[in-house]
């Protein structure tokens, strides 16, 4: 069995059995995201010290000393998967991600996979931040969670981190992943709390009011007046202004891929068009194809409207020659496998769409 291990990470493996002047300096540095030249240097020397310690130990000293490794270790221990992908998530603070360095670096010595993963504004000192970063949490973690569909087991140990992050991660867990699993201090039994094997009556909701949310995960601005009629707990309303909150975040997550691959939709921006072309070759899609071209098209009505930056892998470049007229542009779609991409032209201010098709 493949096995993708999710564990929220905090800096036990660091705090654990040192002497209590440093534990304390370091306990007092938790939420810095920078530190002095001093500073750094010191607690560089302690990480480097630490594992040491427990690279010249044995298994037993570092489950003592680190709550994410002895519960990574009981995990491993109950489903005993041929493969194990770790993804570590960390605080967005200097102590997080040194600490988290030190339990990958110890994984990978057994030859295992690791991923570590952060949002900006992950510590517990910023709520405004705190909020945020678990909306980018979520739209990473779907990356991870997709893992499921090529016969992944999914399983979040919310052993280690802080409070906030772990009951975030349970309510997201108990929706996307196979179990979540704890292991007490001091416990050698693991505690599993399966999936919820439950239809979210607020996936209805999404489908009902599915431009709400395509803009307001599109970085476009959502009055509260449009919202008037969408569950509260899927919202937070800011005067007359209204964003997803983080359960919003986490149904839509669940319940995105379904409502976006059913029909080619509208684009959220007025200045562009879909000639009829396209929808017959988006017709002939796989559902995960179609997903592809909604989510390409509402990242580029953004950028069209909101000026908003396109990634990497939505490039958007004029095409050399006049290959497919009267197409002009290309915009990347898909690039895995038989690329995709969408071809238009610009028309008195407004972009037309007129093919779908591939790398040419």
């Amino acid at each position: 069995m493949k096995l993708l291990l999710v564990s929220t990470c905090g800096t036990s493996i660091l705090t654990n059995g040192m002497p209590q002047d440093e534990r304390s300096w370091l306990i007092k540095n938790a939420n810095e995201t920078e530190l002095p030249e001093d500073a750094l240097i010191r607690l560089n020397d302690l990480a480097t010290k630490r594992i040491d310690e427990l690279r010249a130990g044995d298994e037993g000293l570092r489950r003592r000393l680190s709550a994410e490794l002895n519960s990574i270790g009981a995990v491993l221990d109950r489903i005993e998967p041929s493969v194990v992908q770790h993804v570590l998530i960390h605080t967005d603070t200097i102590t997080g991600k040194i600490a988290n360095d030190i339990i990958g670096h110890l994984l990978e010595d057994r030859a295992h996979e690791v991923q570590l993963l952060t949002a900006g504004g992950l510590r517990t000192d910023n709520l405004a931040g705190f909020r945020e970063a678990l909306a980018d949490l979520t739209v990473q973690l779907e990356e991870w969670v997709a893992w499921r569909d090529s016969g992944w087991e999914l399983c979040f140990n919310l052993t280690g981190g802080f409070k906030s992050l772990g009951a975030y991660l349970q309510a997201f867990g108990m929706l996307h992943a196979d179990r979540c699993v704890y292991l007490f201090e001091g416990s050698k039994a693991l505690i599993e709390i399966p999936r919820l094997p439950i239809k979210l009556a607020e996936a209805d909701e999404i489908g009902e009011h599915l431009t709400v949310f395509r803009k307001s995960m599109s970085g476009y601005t959502v009055s509260s007046s449009e919202c008037a009629n969408i569950p509260q707990s899927l919202l937070l309303i800011d005067g007359r202004n209204a964003t997803t909150s983080v359960w919003g975040d986490m149904v839509w997550a669940r319940v995105r891929k379904e409502l976006l691959a059913k029909d080619l939709l509208e684009p959220l921006s007025r200045r562009i068009r879909i000639e009829d072309k396209v929808r017959r070759a988006f017709n002939k899609l796989d559902p995960g194809r179609k997903v592809q071209v909604n989510e390409a098209l509402d990242d580029f009505s953004a950028h069209v409207d909101l000026k908003r930056p396109l990634l990497k892998a939505r490039t958007f470049k004029a095409l050399q020659g006049n290959s497919v007229p009267p197409a002009t542009h290309e915009l990347y779609v898909w690039s895995d496998q038989a690329t995709g991409r969408l071809f238009g032209h610009w028309q008195d201010g407004d972009f037309i769409f007129d093919d779908l098709g591939g790398h040419l």
